[in-house]
Formats: C-alpha cells, structure tokens, sequence
C-alpha cells in the first residue's frame, strides 16, 4: 500500500477466501485500526455478492457514497455513469479509505472507485477477482487457521486461560471439524463458554455426532452449499439457546431484507418490543447476529442459510404466513404515516393511518433507514399475496422519490405494486401507480417506457370515465413530449387535455394546460398563438403564486421575440417579484435570465451581464442550469 501510494496510485486490495474465513473483519479491522490512510474519510458498501437475494443496485450504492460526502440527495444524478462520474470528481482532492464488502465481480467493484490518486480500497470477495490486477489490485489469499491458531482463536474467545493435553486434543479436534473457519470456532468457543463446567471432550464429541447425523442430509447440505463441519458448528451454537432466543433465530430467516431491528424481530414473532431487543442483544453476543450500528443487526450470509433451515425444520407454514402478514402490516402503516408526515397536503389517499412521527424531519429518516427493507418487503408481500400490504409498501416511498430522487429504488417498488394491482384487479389502483411510474421513468430521461405507461393509464381513466383524471394524464403526455422536443406531438396532446379540462371545469387545471400550450407553441415558432394562450392562462392562476409567475416569465418571452421588449420586461420583473416572494431560487434565476436576455435584446449589455450575474448567483452551485447561463454571460461579451 505504501509503495502505491508513493507511486502517486491508489492502493487497491482484494482479500480472498472461502465463507466464514474472516474476510469482513480482518479488511475492517485493517483500515481503522490505520486512520492515516483516510484522511477524506472512511467509506463502506456491502455489496451483497453472495446473500440470497440479488446483489446490491450500483445506482444505490453510489447514491449512498454521495450521501455520505454530504451531497444533497436533490442533485444526485439519476443515470448510473452520471453518478459514478460525480463519485470520482468529488473524490479526486481527497484521501479516502473505502471498503467494498462481499464484491460478487470485477464490475461491481469496478464502478465505485474514487477518483484521483492516493485512496485505499479494500474488497472481500469469495473469488479472486483476477481481472482487478488490470486496475493494481494486490490479491490476498485468506486460508482457513492453522491448527494451532484455531487453537488459540477457541481458547481466547471462551476466556480460558489453560487447558490440559486432552482437553486440547479436543480442541484441535474441534479446530478440524470447522475447518479452521473463524465463524465456526467462534459460535463453537461461545457455546463452550456458555456451559457450566464445560468440557472441549464433550463439545468434540457432540460435533462429531452432529457432522455424522448432517453429513446424510445430502440435499440440505447442497442447497446451504458450506461443508457439513461448519453446519454442525452452528447446531451446537443452536441448541445452546433458549427456547426464545431459537425462535427469534429462525423466524428472523423470514425478513427478506439485509437490517434486522428489534420491530422486524417484534412482528415476525408475535413478542413485545423490549422482549424482541433483549433476544437480538443475546443472539449478537452467540456470534449468531452482527450489530452493525446500535439496534440495526444482520446475519453472516451462512447463518441465515442454517436460520432458514432451522425454520424449515421446526415452524409451520401457518406460522410464517401470520409473522410476515404482521410484518407487512406494520411497516405499510409506518410507510403510509411517513408520507403523511411529509406530504399532509395530500387529500386523496387510499387509506388513513394514525400518526406515527412527531415531525417531517423524523420520518424521513425512518424512511432513509428502512429504504432498503421497504423495498424488499414489497417483493415479499407481493409473493404472499399481500396486495394491500405491498400497495400501502409503495405508496409510502413516493415521498422517497419526490424529496430524495429515489428513482430506482422506486421503480424497483413500483414493479411489484403494479404486478400486484393487476393480480387483484384493482384497476383504480393499476391506474394511479401507471401515472406514478410515468413520472419516474420520465424524470431518468426513459421517454419510450413513460409515453407507454401514460398511454395505459389514460385507456383505464377513460373507460372509467373519470375524465379529471384522463386531462391530468394527457398534461403529462403533452408536458413529456414538450420536454423532449417533440413539439407537434405536445401541442396534440396538451389540446386533447385542455377539451378534457373544458368537459370537467376544472378551471386551475386548464389554466395550467393553457400555460404548456403557450409555451409549446413558442417553441414551435408560433409566437402569435402563444401570446393568447398565455393571456388566457393568467387570470385563473391569480391565487397560484409560483405558477403564475412562470406563466408571466413565458408571456415575456413571448412578447420579447414580438419584438415588444418594453412589455416583456415589465412582465418579468413582476413575475421576479412573485419568485423572491415565493422564494424560489430557480424561479427567480429563470426570470433574471430571461432579463438578461430581454437586455441584450435592447442592446444593453452591462445590464445582461448583471442579470445573468444574479440568475447564477440565484442557482445552488451544483444545479445543471449554471452551465446553461454561465454560457449565457460569457457570451454577453
């Protein structure tokens, strides 16, 4: 590491081995315990390689790292190059220590790399991962202990100080029957220590016996895919428990997400909460969970195999089915309350839950913690047949997309709920999540797949004849069509919802197709007609601040290509007004530029820089939109 740090590279390491050899904890334990080497910061992604679900989303790991350089989640860029871009600029000036846990592939890992010169990065792997030597990698072969070590590993974690000669024959014994694997002499030491008088002979003897009885069950030992030893490693561990603790253990096979809170242990169990935190507490002592953060626990990926298969042994199906109806249950009203929280303007939701966050603030963060879980639970309550439960899941994490441009963990929601309204032929619903999977497939630039989602969910509004619902949608249409220039296709579109608007009277809502149409027949080059939708879409928007002044800031530019800039500048400076008013930064950036350009238009460039001086100062530094004016100034002269 030193040696390319020196060289001016980065120190790239790959630590390789087999499942429960201590890959995790020896990289963790390396780069805290050398806190020079991260002095821009330490960095951590579990990349779910090899758990049973689907590795971790690079958009969402990168979206994670972001976060944690303190990006707002607002100007995290949606496509995953954008993002890995971002990632790499941010870091080029920094020294940062970053550790890429259980990496599936070069790719995965591949596309998280820091920028610049001088990072360390260390990633475990159950593969070697060869083709990281073309980025410098250094790979490292973890082997299971030696003897001798496991020997030592065993007697320091009981708290033994002294063993005679055959209590350590056992003991190597033990060290050979787990295959000198950490996480096994671990569970094995801890359920030594556990027993009163314990004895090495007889915990060898019981591993023995235990590998003989496992190593017949052929089909359970292929499907856990880890030798025979280190599955009788975890029974011994098992059987140590309390009844208690054994059925937390196994029902906790039952969460599909990677975080285990002592609530998912509480719904999953039918036991109250306090009960649920002391069971999580006694397992993470027994090596049986990892305690990640204080109350955020997780299984090693081989303890939720042997979990599972504990579950399958001794729970019932009916059992299951409540604990995962309970869970879901909980976490669809916890995920409807925090929208609420968020969103309380909203008046039409499909059900009513009672408060569970003292403010907005708090339940954001339950959403930001529990993103992950949600989603997964949504997958989960999907298969089960859970279709209220999953579209309760989904409509709690709009707020997600809305305020925190979580657009594929949406998506990925969102596919589910979608399945699920379809299932239960609940068109209503299909309709709703069609429109919402629209806007997010809109908002990456997927024109195609929201074009068609829109198109679907226009056909439901009109055969059910809820025509409010089918001008929102064409708005949309016609607004997406407008956004990516395709002008003839908008102006079709935003007529077919402004007959719709006539039909429903919904006067705000025509007032703001008859602004789009303005707009979009400004861009066609026809000032003219533009000029008469504007000015019939302003009286209507008189009690819409921000609205109307952006339909007063198109009306100027309107009136500036009529060659009416007097009019035109009187209209943006009002429109100005309305923004500061509403305090709007983007808004008012919008009107400065169109002043500006209203300026160079009358030949005053000393006033056109100033207006684009202050539409940029009006722009957060890391919004797309200073490209634009910065041009915009510079060309000012």
């Amino acid at each position: 590491m030193e040696r390319a740090h020196l060289e001016g590279r980065n120190a790239l390491v790959v630590i390789t081995g087999p499942a429960g050899v201590g890959k995790s904890a020896l990289a963790a334990r390396f780069l805290h315990g050398h806190p020079r080497l991260a002095g821009g910061g330490h960095f951590f992604v579990d990349l779910q390689g090899f758990t049973p679900g689907p590795p971790t989303d690079p958009h969402r790991a990168l979206e994670g790292l972001l976060h944690s350089l303190g990006t707002e989640p607002k100007f995290v860029p949606t496509e995953l190059q954008e993002r890995a871009a971002w990632w790499r600029s941010a870091t080029t000036r920094l020294r940062v220590a970053l550790l890429l846990d259980d990496a599936l592939s070069a790719a995965q890992v591949r596309v998280l790399l820091p920028g610049g010169a001088g990072h360390t990065i260390v990633v475990t792997s159950r593969v070697r991962l060869t083709a990281l030597r073309l980025d410098g990698a250094v790979i490292v072969q973890v082997p299971p202990l030696e003897t001798e070590e496991a020997v030592e590993l065993l007697r320091r974690s009981s708290g033994e100080e002294t063993t005679d000669g055959t209590e350590r024959d056992a003991m190597r014994k033990i060290a050979s029957l787990c295959g000198g694997l950490p996480v096994a002499l671990c569970t094995v030491a801890l359920a030594e220590s556990d027993e009163k008088g314990g004895s090495w002979v007889r915990l060898e003897d019981e591993l023995r016996t235990a590998q003989e009885r496992l190593a017949r069950l052929n089909s359970i030992g292929e499907r856990i895919g880890v030798e025979v030893s280190l599955r009788g490693a975890f029974d011994l561990s098992y059987e140590s428990l309390a009844p208690e603790q054994a059925r937390t253990y196994r029902r906790l096979a039952w969460h599909p997400g990677v975080e285990i809170t002592p609530l998912i242990a509480s719904r999953l169990t039918g036991d109250a909460l306090p009960k649920s935190e002391k069971a999580l507490r006694d397992l993470a002592r027994q090596h049986l969970l990892i305690e990640q953060t204080p109350g955020r626990y997780r299984f090693h990926d081989l303890l939720r195999l042997h979990a599972e298969e504990k579950a399958a042994e001794y729970e019932n199906d009916e059992a299951k089915e409540e604990g995962i109806a309970r869970l879901a249950r909980t976490f669809a009203e916890l995920s409807i309350a925090a929208d609420i929280a968020l969103r309380p303007y909203v008046t039409s939701r499909i059900v009513k839950v009672d408060p569970a966050f003292a403010d907005a603030a708090q339940a954001a963060r339950w959403l930001d913690a529990e993103k992950g879980n949600l989603v997964d639970l949504i997958d989960l309550a999907g298969r089960h047949d859970l279709f209220q439960e999953t579209l309760w899941l989904t409509e709690g994490l709009w707020s997600l997309f809305l305020h925190h441009g979580q657009a594929h963990l949406w998506l990925r929601a969102g596919e589910a709920a979608v399945l699920a309204a379809r299932r239960s032929e609940d068109e209503r619903t299909l309709g709703r999540l069609l429109n919402k999977r629209a806007l997010v497939h809109s908002h990456l630039g997927r024109v195609e797949e929201a074009m068609a989602d829109l198109a679907a969910a226009e056909e439901i509004w009109s055969r059910r004849e809820e025509w409010k619902r089918v001008a929102q949608t064409r708005q949309r249409r016609g607004t997406l069509a407008l956004e990516h220039g395709d002008l003839q296709e908008a102006v079709g579109f935003l007529e077919d919802a402004l007959a719709a608007d006539e039909h429903t009277g919904a006067e705000h809502h025509r007032a703001v197709t008859l602004f789009l149409l303005g707009r979009a027949h400004l861009a066609t080059g026809s000032p003219e007609k533009a000029l008469g939708f504007l000015e019939r879409a302003l009286p209507p928007l008189e009690n819409s601040l921000y609205k109307r002044a952006r339909a007063r800031i198109a009306l100027g530019s309107t009136l500036l290509t009529l060659s009416r800039p007097e009019e035109a500048r009187r209209e943006v400076e009002a429109a100005l007004r309305e923004m500061v008013e509403h305090g709007s930064g983007p808004g008012q950036s919008e009107a400065w530029e169109t002043l500006g350009e209203i300026h160079e238009h009358q030949g005053d460039l000393d006033a056109a820089r100033t207006a684009y001086e202050n539409a940029l100062e009006s722009l957060d530094e890391k919004d797309p939109a200073r490209r634009r004016v910065q041009e915009r100034l510079d060309g000012s002269g």
